[in-house]
């Protein structure tokens, strides 16, 4: 079956993509190697991630990702963990985590160039196992450590409850 991507979905994965793309670099992870970047899946282009980044989350499922990277500037933080397809499907989708906080680019969203508490700002999207992670509800992003590492929380658009600690 295919997934539905809503406007709001897709606009996601774009700014996902786009801080992505600075952080698909071809380096190996603490488990094994990794060829990070953009490939051909059949009809669509899958983006993978690499790098020591993990996000450990407790939803439906306990579960971790790892393999990803993080970005920082002064303006937003982004973390990408796994790989993601750029277009629409019906094949499993692999496992993915993303966040983004702040204002990325062509965003207008406040900044977060800083440690701290936003609710404002974050774009998060999630699929483990085959199932989507739409986090939209009371989501709030805690960055800690110099924003090396933090907490997200929500609620899906089930009303599950969501949250998932990360490190770069």
């Amino acid at each position: 079956m295919a997934t539905r991507v809503t406007p709001v979905l897709a606009a996601s994965f774009a700014a996902l993509t786009v801080t992505g793309s600075a952080l698909a670099g071809g380096t190996a992870s603490n488990a094994h190697a990794c060829t990070g970047g953009l490939r051909t899946v059949g009809a669509i282009q899958e983006r993978t991630f690499c790098g020591p980044a993990t996000a450990s989350v407790v939803a439906d499922k306990v579960f971790t990702i790892s393999g990803g990277n993080c970005l920082s500037t002064k303006k937003y933080f982004s973390l990408n963990i796994g790989s993601l397809y750029l277009g629409q499907t019906s094949k499993k989708k692999p496992n993915y985590f993303g966040l983004d906080v702040g204002r990325l680019p062509g965003s207008t969203a406040p900044l977060a160039g800083k440690d701290g508490v936003y609710t404002t700002g974050v774009v998060l999207a999630v699929e483990y196992g085959g199932k989507s992670y739409i986090v939209l509800k009371s989501l709030k992003v805690t960055l800690t450590g110099n924003r090396t590492q933090g907490m997200v929380s929500g609620k899906t658009i089930t009303g599950q409850l969501f949250t998932a600690t990360f490190q770069c």
